[in-house]
């Protein structure tokens, strides 16, 4: 996930969606009682920009595309890659060719079968730079992809071609393990050339200019509109799975709002903010979900002060990780001791986290001690008495007050440390950040799916996201074997990924600080909607109402 998206701000607060529905009372009568109507109320924190896989930038698109689209795969609840259009997969030995075989039975709401020919059409559209897609990073993995994005190879270069109707081979770039769960993006959806044709670039602009082959068709939704109705689609392939009649979606942008409203039992689920969680950490209907996505410091190296591995050791071990996301954030979140989040991926032996053994003492601790006698060596280092230094981060209120308690920590546990903080709007913050006019950056990343490579591909010393010009070979090196040699060996590759997170948490590349939660509250009558462990996206596809 570029750290340019919208998505990566420190905390994404009310972009997810809130459960409602109508239930019926159980009749007296002796013959029998009326029926429950599947229906159910959602939020979102913010209106819907596209429908057009090619043009989707923000994650309240993503999600509504997800539910009206179907790819090859999805994820269930425990971030595997399970079937959904794909029915077959065959893997070469060398794993560098996927020939995928499709269900016979896809269907576009225009009447259309959903043929392999869909799938080539779509990526190389959302590949060619007319596009202008912010997603293209994520076809990497595909053979010619980076050189399609980059203007230098046509898109029908592209290493995926249809084989039959209903059968797709993809070459890849190079070996990858995990390429079914990359594939089970959205930005990885097929598109209907015939429709897009027709509505040239109105496509996806509005419920009308735009066809579905997922579990639900977009209506009443004219581009702009501030609420929105997904509706069970009737040509969906495995509609018989599907209980929902209809979801109908509002945008409410104040947290305070859709509270009252979830109290007054207007709405049937909610978004909870630090205050509110703790109002109701005893409720039974409160959900703590996981989002994908790390807090972190990020350094300039190329500064002469914040380039002192010494100082930025002092600093990670002077911040009590427990206190700050207990006491200030207040929502869920977990302190983070390494550059990953939980449930990315499990030791193939121990199966313990990778967050686990990837973790480094001394690195992510508590220990104000340890950190005064790193904080003099530093300034010894540097021949500083004392130091000061700026600490840039967004200006929303839940950011400034995390970065205010950093500030408040470092300087009363540091001796002759001075942090200032810089608030500024999120797009000026990121603009001074890619400068490099920065010396420390409170930030945070957001993965795009499950594997510790997703966080740490941005500390390699080629990567365009490593915005602080972390360099280390031996770093680079671990990375390269666990994508390279060690790609399909998963013993090998998960120990390519430790010691690359090791040598980050010891050489300090960034300061984690918490691994991200939501917390809602849900109707228990609402059952069926898949959270995924890894991110906390929900799957209503097999949603219904008791």
């Amino acid at each position: 996930m570029s750290i340019l998206n919208k998505k990566t701000t420190l905390l994404l607060c009310g972009v997810v969606v809130v459960l409602g529905g109508f239930f019926a009372v159980k009749a007296h009568s002796k013959t029998t009682s009326a029926a429950v109507p599947q229906n159910i109320n959602l939020y979102e924190a913010s209106p819907i920009t596209s429908m057009d896989v090619a043009k989707i930038t923000d994650s309240v698109s993503s999600s509504q595309l997800s539910q009206v689209g179907e790819g090859l795969f999805r994820l269930n609840a425990k971030s595997e890659a399970v079937n959904a259009l794909a029915q077959k997969t065959t893997v070469s030995k060398d794993g560098s060719v996927y020939t995928i075989d499709l269900h016979h039975n896809g269907k576009w709401s225009n009447g259309d079968p959903v043929t392999a020919q869909d799938f080539v059409y779509s990526w190389e559209r959302t590949l060619n730079p007319k596009s202008k897609s912010e997603f293209t990073y994520q076809f990497a993995k595909i053979k010619n992809a980076n050189a399609v994005a980059a203007g230098k190879l046509a898109p029908s270069k592209l290493g995926v071609k249809a084989t039959g109707k209903y059968q797709l081979q993809i070459k890849l770039a190079q070996p990858t393990s995990y390429f079914k769960v990359v594939l089970a993006s959205s930005t990885f959806f097929p598109l209907n050339q015939k429709a897009v044709q027709k509505y040239g670039s109105k496509y996806g602009s509005s419920a009308s200019t735009t066809v579905y082959n997922g579990p639900y068709t977009l209506t009443k939704w004219n581009g702009t509109s501030d609420s929105w109705t997904l509706k069970k689609n009737p040509t969906y392939r495995d509609k018989q799975a599907i209980k929902l009649q209809h979801i109908n979606y509002r945008v409410i942008k104040s947290s305070a709002t859709s509270y009252n409203l979830y109290q007054s039992k207007k709405l049937d689920a909610v978004t909870l903010d630090g205050e509110q969680t703790q109002q109701n950490k005893n409720n039974s209907e409160l959900k703590t979900l996981a989002s994908g996505r790390i807090g972190f410091i990020q350094y300039n190296e190329k500064d002469a002060t914040t380039a002192n591995r010494d100082l930025r050791t002092a600093l990670s071990l002077a911040i009590n990780r427990e206190q700050l996301t207990k006491k200030v954030l207040q929502n869920g979140s977990l302190p983070a001791t390494t550059f990953a989040v939980r449930n990315m991926k499990k030791n193939p032996q121990t199966k313990a986290d990778f967050t686990k053994n990837a973790t480094v003492a001394g690195t992510a601790d508590y220990n104000p001690t340890q950190a005064n006698k790193l904080f003099q060596s530093a300034l010894k280092q540097l021949h500083q008495s004392k130091l000061t230094i700026t600490m840039i981060c967004a200006d929303d209120d839940t950011t400034k007050q995390a970065a205010e308690y950093i500030q408040s920590t470092l300087n009363s546990k540091l001796k002759g440390l001075t942090i200032d903080v810089k608030a500024v709007p999120f797009p000026s913050m990121l603009s001074a950040v890619s400068k490099g006019n920065f010396q420390m950056n409170l930030t945070g990343w957001s993965m795009d799916y499950a594997d510790p490579i997703e966080s740490l591909q941005i500390l390699g010393s080629t990567n365009n996201s490593n915005m602080g010009h972390y360099d280390s070979k031996a770093y680079d090196n671990a990375l390269a074997a666990a994508e390279g040699k060690d790609a399909l060996k998963p013993t090998q590759r998960y120990q390519d990924l430790v010691k690359a997170a090791k040598t980050a948490m010891t050489d300090q590349a960034v300061t984690p600080l918490y691994d991200a939660r939501t917390n809602i509250l849900v109707n228990p009558k609402v059952k069926g909607v898949v959270y995924n462990q890894f991110d906390g996206a929900a799957d209503y596809r097999t949603a219904y109402v008791k």
